[in-house]
């Protein structure tokens, strides 16, 4: 039997006070690389995306939503009612324990518990206490709720997205939570470090709003520089041309990027139109990108000629970046997925047999993995009071009778 090889954070212990998005998938990040993951949920009801579909046809009762299953692999799930006294205390005793607290409520929820950075810290002064929010804890907005399109609407991503003509998009996928879940579990990480140096940890403020702003970093440097807004450009790139999406015969789409000098030369080979290259209105990326309009009508016209696979393997040949513009079942199908082991299967006992998202950074020595799919909701509670802090199952079953877990 093979040894599987050592995970670079299985020395490390999280607890975990996070629902929704940004939280869960800062832990998962963790997870995915060896830390252990202790999930506190609610007794008798959990984290409120185990009810987010969709659902296994069988499980009736709707107890493993699919938001859930996709973000909680490698996690242990733990109840404790926090709103009781002998809740809270269980926190402390494993926040002795622990490296690191996760947790995404809104600033001053968690010091009203009796579990805020200052009380844990006095308890285990090397704690990294992470809190993600949705304006941090300082400042006039602290208090404000927030989501994924509050994030991207007031962070600048929305007055960016979407066509020129009409109202502002949001980007498809929850960035206003996972860029804040990304950037989180990077501080983190850097906190811990220091507790290395220093031996004190500390408190980890990641708001989603901030972290929208360091994702426009080139439309804050257009403003303070040039005076410049940046508004909407569809799906093509203020500075570069021919840089954009463009519609096939089969009725799909591809993404055209052939912007530097070689591209657009072998562009044009590609798609036969030499005179392109005799054009003194494109001989520069400045100038196609001020007759961005007059190129897209050509390319179009071009890529509406044939059906997308086709497109993609000429443009190839040519050495043009180029790509398909994916649904999912095409990801399903797609040989490079498969071989980065993106899709990993896992078996959940209520959702059964299911394909998740797989870990994308490749570490040559101590590579993540997938372990075990999302827990049964209290399925380690048992497990991590007697382990970490010595409880016999008679004190566990008094602690039941009583709603403290």
């Amino acid at each position: 039997m093979n040894k599987l090889p050592p995970q670079s954070l299985e020395d490390i212990r999280i607890l975990d006070f996070t629902l929704m998005l940004a939280g869960p998938f800062a832990t998962m990040m963790f997870g995915d690389y060896g830390a252990e993951i202790i999930k506190i949920e609610q007794p008798g009801k959990g984290d409120n995306t185990r009810n987010i579909g969709p659902f296994a046809s069988h499980d009736t009762e709707h107890k493993a939503g699919g938001f859930f299953l996709s973000i909680s692999r490698n996690k242990k799930s733990v109840t404790v009612n926090l709103k009781h006294p002998k809740g809270v205390e269980i926190v402390r005793e494993l926040t002795k324990t622990a490296h690191i607290v996760i947790e995404n409520f809104r600033p001053g929820v968690m010091d009203r518990l009796g579990l805020g950075y200052k009380t844990l810290s006095e308890i285990n002064p090397k704690i990294v206490y992470t809190s993600i929010s949705g304006f941090g804890h300082t400042g006039p907005y602290r208090e404000r709720p927030a989501f994924d399109l509050i994030a991207q609407a007031m962070g600048g991503v929305m007055a960016m997205t979407g066509p020129k003509e009409g109202h502002p998009y949001k980007v498809g996928p929850g960035i206003g939570d996972i860029w804040a879940a990304t950037i989180g579990a990077y501080a983190t990480m850097v906190a811990l470090h220091a507790v290395e140096k220093t031996g004190q940890g500390q408190h980890v403020d990641c708001a989603m709003y901030d972290t929208m702003l360091y994702m426009v970093e080139r439309a804050i440097m257009m403003y303070s520089m040039a005076g410049i807004v940046s508004g909407r450009d569809g799906n093509a790139h203020p500075l570069y041309a021919p840089y954009d999406c463009f519609e096939t015969r089969d009725k799909k789409y591809v993404v055209i990027a052939g912007h530097w000098d070689k591209q657009w030369s072998s562009l044009c080979h590609a798609i036969k139109r030499n005179d392109l290259l005799e054009d003194p209105r494109l001989e520069t990326m400045g100038g196609r990108a001020e007759h961005c309009d007059y190129l897209r009508s050509i390319i179009s016209e071009w890529t509406k000629s044939m059906e997308r696979d086709e497109i993609t393997r000429i443009l190839i040949e040519y050495d043009v970046p180029v790509a398909p513009v994916n649904t999912v079942d095409d990801i399903f199908s797609c040989p490079q997925v498969a071989d980065r082991e993106m899709l990993v299967e896992t078996e959940h006992p209520i959702a059964g047999l299911l394909k998740i998202a797989g870990i994308p950074a490749k570490l040559s020595r101590t590579p993540g993995r997938i372990e075990t799919a999302a827990p049964l909701l209290g399925e380690h509670t048992d497990e991590i009071l007697k382990g970490l802090l010595g409880y016999n199952d008679d004190k566990i079953q008094e602690l039941r009778e009583e709603k403290v877990i």
